[in-house]
């Protein structure tokens, strides 16, 4: 390996990879950043959850029998670890004009790291948010112009490269590696790259590149209904690991949010700390606290760039925040203390000749930052999911 390379290596590994390390551990979303974080033991995570409380008191009078054991009880949660990739690419010309001018290294790295850490960071978010499908939207239709409508596009943006199914029982992608080079919010279509698409469907759906059923299981997989399972367990035999659910009925007030937080608090040993917003749900609640002179006990800024609003519900505190993630009209409620997120954290994949590969057929050269976990709760039935939150009845 040249010298250049080498010093372009050095100067990721120490320069970049600390601070991309942490931005990404923390950056992605407010939710993120208070969950707790803590190294990965094995490949399959577990933990164990406790249902209700201990049974082993009762009263009594002296000289009878004192209260029959019923020690608490616990389920075994379980989940995979998945792969997450930061990929960071330099090409020979680069390196070679770079010279042996440190600066201009560094000038050459940095626009390529920061892009790749925007990719990160977009995914990162956008995943936690998720149910662990890797499903960004159903399909409603799809054009020879490579338009392709779908049911939602909260979770696309430009230069997104995508794998297209056209079944929903599809285990392998129509289209493979397409790249959205535009995205219509309003009509809600992507339009992507290559060859035209000659499929003709009104199903099936699309998924980050090579992501199908590997992401990390986020809150959609305890906040989404259609989910029936969740941590190795059938929701529908376990009813007590389901979301507390309150209707808004498109008045989203204090007294909703405190309903929902005391029922958590009452009856899930759950403390809500933050509470996350919809687009929708936020501009309601907005034009409820300017109306009725809502008192906010001061700002939260988060790390990365969120601004969340610090309120009394109740005898507690909660953090209301906007989240783009959440589903428009819902607000979902985390008692933040009973996330996990078990994680390798970040490094460079690395072989003897160092972080940088040549990509065969190519003059570029490759490095791949890489994670390895997932995020997992311990009362996932503590949550709090508020329906109907818009203003729109």
């Amino acid at each position: 390996m040249s010298q250049n390379l080498l010093k372009i290596s050095e100067i990721l590994k120490n320069d970049y990879k600390p601070a991309l390390e942490n931005q990404i551990g923390i950056e992605p979303s407010p939710f993120l950043e208070k969950v707790k974080k803590v190294p990965l033991a094995a490949n399959t995570i577990k933990a164990a959850a406790p249902i209700g409380i201990n049974g082993g008191f009762g009263f009594g009078s002296e000289g009878n029998a004192t209260p029959a054991s019923a020690a608490q009880n616990y389920a075994a949660f379980s989940l995979d670890a998945v792969d997450m990739y930061v990929d960071i690419r330099v090409s020979d010309k680069t390196v070679k004009l770079a010279s042996n001018n440190t600066g201009a290294m560094v000038n050459a790295l940095d626009g390529e790291v920061k892009g790749s850490y925007a990719s990160a960071k977009w995914n990162i978010g956008r995943a936690l948010f998720g149910d662990g499908s890797g499903k960004l939207a159903a399909i409603s239709k799809i054009t020879a112009s490579n338009v392709i409508t779908l049911s939602s596009v909260k979770s696309v943006i430009e230069g997104l490269v995508i794998d297209i199914y056209t079944s929903e029982s599809a285990l392998t992608p129509t289209y493979a590696a397409r790249r959205i080079i535009s995205v219509d919010r309003t009509a809600k279509t992507i339009t992507v790259d290559g060859e035209a698409l000659t499929a003709s469907t009104a199903a099936g759906f699309i998924t980050v590149q090579n992501s199908f059923g590997r992401e990390l299981c986020g809150l959609g997989a305890i906040f989404d209904e259609s989910v029936t399972t969740l941590y190795g367990l059938n929701k529908s035999e376990n009813p007590w690991i389901k979301p507390i659910v309150v209707d808004a009925k498109h008045d989203f007030t204090d007294i909703v949010i405190h309903s929902g937080v005391k029922e958590a608090f009452d009856y899930k040993n759950s403390q809500i700390d933050l509470l996350m917003l919809g687009d929708s749900a936020f501009a309601a609640y907005q034009t409820y606290m300017k109306e009725n002179n809502v008192v906010v006990t001061e700002k939260h800024q988060f790390v990365g760039g969120a601004v969340g609003y610090k309120v009394l519900v109740g005898n507690r505190e909660v953090v209301i925040v906007n989240e783009r993630f959440v589903p428009d009209n819902e607000a979902w409620g985390v008692d933040t203390s009973a996330f996990t997120l078990e994680t390798t954290g970040w490094d460079f994949a690395s072989q003897d000749s160092g972080i940088f590969t040549l990509i065969p057929g190519t003059s570029v050269y490759r490095a791949l930052l890489a994670s390895y976990g997932n995020l997992i709760c311990a009362n996932p039935g503590g949550c709090v999911r508020f329906t109907n939150c818009d203003l729109t009845a």
